[in-house]
């Protein structure tokens, strides 16, 4: 586990552990500002199931789940959101939380996924092709008038397939109404996911000008001059010249 998502756990639950007296810990998944994800196992049908727990401090009322829940409801036939089952009330450690079950996606974390490349970076063609799909997911939750609020490395789960790549989204942050600020700082998220997958500040430099042409930077104010919305990014990314390109 990369210490990156070290840093997100509150629960840390264990492998073995009981998840409510019906579901069996197997193993962390992910996690954001509202919570952690886990892989577990339904004890009576041996069903693998992904398990949100909602921290308690941010979810007052149960207003986070709800609204999570519902997200994922609205957002049901996207391929990059992980289908939804049901919602439970817990106690883990002596604390009452909500827990969402989905659907189990295999695969890894995408930080997990960079980090087994050699110089725990992705070759810049390989970086476009990944971050492609993300975008078109986006792209489709932007459509539903939905935001994601929360992307990064530890909450997309990626499976090579072939010479694709399956990737699905494992949390998202509920920052209130959707408002075009949301889906442009999405946006942002994208690009900078971008720039730490081929390497980060210390290899920027000498990136092609294909990965420069999506990171602009880091610099918030280009990227929302340059991508307005997810649909533009999306046409930019399949106009790219590769043959200029490298």
């Amino acid at each position: 586990m990369s210490r990156t998502a070290q840093r997100l756990i509150q629960f840390d639950l264990q492998p073995g552990e009981r998840l409510g007296g019906k579901y069996v810990v197997e193993e962390f998944m992910g996690g954001g500002v509202e919570g952690e994800v886990y892989k577990v196992v339904e004890k009576r049908t041996r069903i693998h199931r992904a398990a949100k727990i909602f921290y308690p401090r941010g979810n007052e009322h149960d207003r986070a789940a709800r609204s999570y829940a519902r997200k994922l409801d609205r957002l049901r036939t996207c391929p990059l959101i992980i289908q939804y089952h049901h919602a439970e009330s817990l106690e883990i450690q002596g604390t009452p939380v909500t827990c969402l079950f989905s659907d189990f996606v295999d695969g890894i974390l995408l930080s997990d996924f960079v980090a087994a490349h050699p110089g725990g970076r992705l070759q810049p063609f390989e970086a476009l092709h990944v971050i492609y799909p993300i975008v078109c997911g986006i792209e489709q939750i932007h459509a539903a008038h939905e935001y994601h609020g929360d992307l990064h490395e530890q909450n997309i789960m990626i499976r090579p397939t072939g010479i694709f790549f399956d990737i699905k989204i494992v949390d998202f942050f509920d920052h209130g109404r959707s408002t075009g600020a949301h889906r442009r700082d999405d946006i942002v998220d994208i690009t900078r996911m971008l720039h730490e997958m081929v390497g980060g500040s210390r290899f920027y430099a000498r990136q092609p000008a294909a990965i420069k042409s999506v990171c602009l930077g880091l610099r918030r104010d280009r990227v929302y001059a340059h991508f307005p919305n997810a649909t533009r990014l999306r046409k930019h990314l399949e106009q790219l010249d590769w043959l200029g390109m490298f």
